[in-house]
């Protein structure tokens, strides 16, 4: 049985000991999926009650797992940020990401946004439950404290404003394949509601030339890792050697976790001839929650005479 988190359930969840199925998105990944830290999830809870759902999966009067999403930048995306199973076989997982869904789109969601591991079980029952694989993530983290290019970037920095928008979004589209946008977003509003809220220790960069933006890259820091996000114009001349030196410079004396598409395969192999290693990666899935048009049908239209 699917049903809401209660008291006693909470009391289990912050006690578990198994895995968290959901990528982690501020710190690397490794071989394994990372613990599931039951009391820390629950002070999160707390926090994020209005704008996150936590699900539990129980037989009798057995627990079988869990499922928590919240509400991402805007209103129309939501994320499930974990996910635990603790005879990790699988076990209600279709359930638990069908009531996922159902309960997101209750709350006005049009899509649900699922990261992960590249296990093929786990994927192959998230697509049973409406989701589609969207496309892969490579995490990267720099073993030494400085890349091997270390030249000055000169290039115009500044932070993001609200008005960048329509531009960055220009960007994303010039830079995202078509079947990328499709699933998370096509539209300036599905774009922006798809993204991380940003925190008290968010930074968002705009890079310019000849006073138009040609790069954005957004830092997020969490427990001594810098998670880097970066975008660029395939129309501008930006030195990319240049750009990492700078976000490593950005960084200090924090470890960098850069999160690259699998689309941004030039970033990728750049960020590994200046010495950056991959340490994990991750599916993003998404199911779309909002009624698709299949069939034309007429509609009477005003006229003037």
């Amino acid at each position: 049985m699917i049903r809401g988190m209660g008291l006693i359930d909470a009391l289990r969840v912050a006690a578990m000991r198994s895995v968290d199925l959901a990528a982690p998105l501020s710190a690397p990944a490794s071989d394994a999926p990372p613990p599931f830290k039951g009391y820390a999830f629950m002070l999160e809870r707390l926090r994020a009650k209005r704008s996150s759902i936590t699900l539990v999966a129980t037989e009798r009067w057995k627990f079988e797992g869990m499922v928590s999403a919240r509400r991402a930048a805007g209103p129309s995306a939501w994320v499930i940020d974990h996910l635990v199973l603790p005879e990790g076989d699988g076990g209600p997982l279709s359930e638990l990401l069908q009531s996922a869904s159902s309960a997101a789109a209750l709350r006005g969601a049009e899509r649900l946004l699922l990261r992960l591991p590249e296990e093929w079980d786990l994927q192959k029952l998230a697509c049973r439950s409406g989701f589609v694989v969207s496309h892969q993530v490579l995490q990267l983290t720099l073993p030494g404290r400085s890349p091997l290019y270390q030249q000055k970037a000169a290039f115009a920095t500044r932070l993001r404003r609200p008005v960048d928008d329509m531009a960055l979004f220009r960007m994303y589209n010039a830079c995202t394949p078509a079947e990328v946008r499709f699933k998370t977003g096509l539209t300036l509003n599905q774009w922006k509601d798809a993204q991380e809220p940003a925190g008290r220790r968010t930074r968002q960069i705009v890079i310019e030339q000849q006073g138009a933006a040609a790069c954005w890259v957004r830092t997020d820091t969490r427990r001594g890792w810098r998670r880097v996000h970066a975008m660029t114009d395939p129309q501008s001349a930006l030195d990319l050697p240049a750009l990492v030196a700078y976000v490593t410079r950005l960084a200090g004396r924090r470890r960098i976790l850069w999160e690259v598409p699998e689309y941004q395969a030039d970033l990728h192999l750049l960020l590994e001839r200046m010495g950056f290693e991959v340490s994990g990666c991750y599916r993003l899935l998404v199911n779309s929650l909002a009624p698709m048009v299949r069939e034309r049908a007429w509609s009477p239209v005003p006229t003037s005479v």
